[in-house]
């Protein structure tokens, strides 16, 4: 049994975080049919540039994102291939594009034109600046339009640093949740009215969310600038620092002034409490006191390893986390144990730990992962399915409108 069940979506999208979105609805029991142009999607290739083998059946990039789905590949520039993938929404519950808005309306596949044609089909767009504005034209890369735009990457530098640089698709992955949630809501909302309607996210509406507190922190009125100076955090108790082993620990307070004494017995420092500069946030911003704290503090997490830390500060009821590296993730226990990872066995002996969708429910399943495959797997399965004959796609196929 899985919650989504009966549900079928047509995908005309690429590289991330759209079809992410349809992803996560097909392992949850949607019906996914991903349509690609003739030379597929660019995600089929993105291994190249990060380093990770990108063939037809050994493919763990492509398969995070597309696991499970159908797969057919429709020149929609065909009169022949327009008129199939008509045929194709005319079925469909939800329809996720990340095409641009204006080549969507050349090809009369835009929500205004096909609005009344299937009134209720949930309409899905996925865009990087938004639909209107000054940056609506503009190409829209997770790089440009979640981190760059929404103030991360200015923002959390530490002054004459080169800006840091995520991993690739962090900010497509955040908001392909987005994208999900709205059309579920669409869904519900489908099932009262009997209608469907226009849903659409971006890259910068996921940023700006997911930075809400930072956007609302540095507005002028409240007079803070963000400076990510390491001798001089917000809090010092809440603060990243270097153990004997050269890693990095994360350590954190619930409230400053409440705990204050206890973290005073936990790192022997009885000047946190006897020296007035240390009474609360504002006096030791006021006083410049962090750096004097944060100093001493140094000196001491360098007496252990991040192992003898965390055992020593979880026992005090202290929150504290050891920098973990990414690769390390894939052998983690309670990665591992949530089902927040999973092996998968790919073609040639190929394994690879992949991240799963991360929603759990007490009476549903979640689809297992599927390697996928090449370019057009199913596309005899799809136009048989359309009432196509076998003599018909192989016609659709000399025409290269299919493939």
């Amino acid at each position: 049994m899985m919650p989504l069940t009966g549900i079928r979506v047509v995908e005309l999208a690429t590289v991330v975080a759209a079809p992410t979105a349809s992803r996560m609805l097909c392992a949850y029991g949607a019906e996914v049919i991903k349509v690609e142009t003739l030379i597929g999607d660019e995600m089929r290739r993105a291994g190249e540039s990060e380093q990770v083998v990108c063939e037809d059946y050994r493919n763990p990039l492509f398969t995070v994102h597309n696991s499970n789905k159908t797969f057919t590949a429709i020149d929609l520039k065909k009169p022949e291939g327009m008129e199939a993938f008509l045929k194709l929404l005319a079925g469909a519950d939800v329809f996720i594009t990340n095409v641009r808005k204006a080549s969507l309306a050349r090809m009369e596949l835009d929500y205004e034109s096909v609005k009344d044609r299937f009134p209720r089909l949930v309409y899905a767009h996925f865009a990087g600046f938004g639909p209107k504005g000054p940056a609506a034209n503009n190409p829209g890369f997770d790089s440009t339009a979640f981190w760059l735009r929404s103030g991360p990457i200015a923002d959390w530098q530490v002054e004459g640093y080169h800006p840091f640089t995520p991993t690739y698709a962090f900010g497509d992955m955040a908001t392909s949740s987005v994208l999900v949630s709205g059309i579920l809501m669409a869904l519900i909302g489908r099932a009262s009215t009997g209608r469907g309607t226009f849903v659409t996210t971006s890259l910068f509406a996921s940023g700006i969310w997911c930075n809400a507190v930072g956007v609302v922190e540095t507005q002028p009125q409240f007079g803070r600038v963000l400076n990510p100076d390491p001798l001089r955090p917000a809090d010092p108790l809440c603060n990243f620092y270097r153990c004997k082993d050269g890693r990095w620990i994360g350590v954190y307070d619930n409230e400053y002034k409440r705990e204050r004494e206890k973290f005073a017995k936990v790192y022997g420092l009885p000047e946190l409490m006897a020296d007035p500069r240390y009474a609360d946030l504002e006096t030791m911003r006021k006083e410049d006191a962090a750096p004097a704290l944060v100093e001493k503090l140094n000196a001491l997490f360098l007496t252990k390893t991040s192992d003898e830390w965390s055992e020593y500060l979880l026992k005090n009821n202290v929150a504290c986390q050891t920098a973990r590296r990414t690769r390390e993730v894939g052998s983690d226990a309670q990665a591992l144990e949530n089902r927040y990872v999973e092996e998968v066995a790919f073609a040639d002996g190929l394994k690879a730990i992949l991240p799963c969708p991360p929603v759990h429910f007490s009476d549903y399943e979640r689809r297992d992962y599927k390697p996928t495959g090449r370019i057009g797997e199913d596309t005899d399965g799809v136009f048989s399915a359309l009432g196509y004959t076998p003599e018909e796609i192989a016609a659709l196929r000399d025409k290269k409108a299919i493939r």
